[in-house]
């Protein structure tokens, strides 16, 4: 049983979950988890897709249900992690031993740079179906991306208030540069590693070009998720 909290936040690709992460390294109070449902989703014998060569026979959900709980023991914890990569454990009984916040991005914007990385992304892969079970299953604090972007002094605050940590101002900045936690994911990360914080939004810019036929298949369905999670969104702190 844990003594400390497990702070999780569920998200999507590309909504600027990594620069969270990096704020929550930044602050040196958490232990951090970088995606570890990563590992059994793409890499391990209980997998769910074989994008990826098997590599990870260790990466079973209890093994990385045991890890995240047993460093909790130690001292608080934060996970990151698409709620895709997690989604045959998103259930009542695991949910409910974590604090679960969400971060989600207009879809839009999501979806098209996925495709840029992954043309080939999947259904599941985009993220807004897994991530709006978990919602409704253990609804928690919802940043949105952009939102976060534009004021994030004003929106960590409000969302340091939300789980019930002390907000870190001097965590908003941080040092360029890759962090070993990354490694695997390291060309997904670039950009935050050659970030010093939280970079603000240009506006339009993923919309210069209209969405792709791959991106419109899927973004009804993510839109509905999308607005019905930003109805109650934390709003700046002051």
């Amino acid at each position: 049983m844990a003594s400390y909290p497990i702070i999780v936040l569920w998200t999507t690709p590309r909504s600027r979950s990594t620069a969270f992460e990096r704020m929550m390294v930044e602050r040196g109070d958490h232990t951090v988890f970088d995606e570890p449902f990563s590992q059994r989703y793409y890499f391990s014998c209980e997998r769910s897709s074989d994008r990826f060569p098997a590599a990870r026979s260790d990466a079973t959900a209890g093994a990385l249900l045991e890890l995240i709980h047993s460093a909790a023991a130690q001292g608080p914890v934060f996970v990151k992690d698409m709620a895709y990569q997690a989604d045959d454990l998103l259930d009542e009984h695991n949910l409910s031993g974590f604090t679960n916040t969400y971060l989600v991005r207009d879809p839009l914007a999501a979806l098209s740079s996925l495709e840029r990385m992954w043309p080939d992304f999947t259904d599941d892969e985009a993220g807004y179906g897994s991530l709006g079970r978990a919602f409704d299953l253990a609804p928690g604090p919802v940043l949105e991306s952009d939102d976060l972007a534009s004021d994030p002094d004003g929106l960590i605050r409000a969302w340091c208030d939300a789980v019930g940590i002390d907000f870190d101002p001097d965590a908003l900045s941080w040092e360029p540069g890759m962090i070993d936690e990354w490694t695997h994911w390291g060309e997904w990360y670039q950009g935050v590693a050659n970030s010093s914080g939280f970079v603000p939004p240009k506006p339009g810019t993923e919309r210069r070009e209209p969405p792709s036929p791959r991106v419109r298949e899927l973004l009804g369905a993510a839109r509905q998720t999308y607005e019905r999670m930003v109805t109650g969104r934390l709003s700046a702190h002051r």
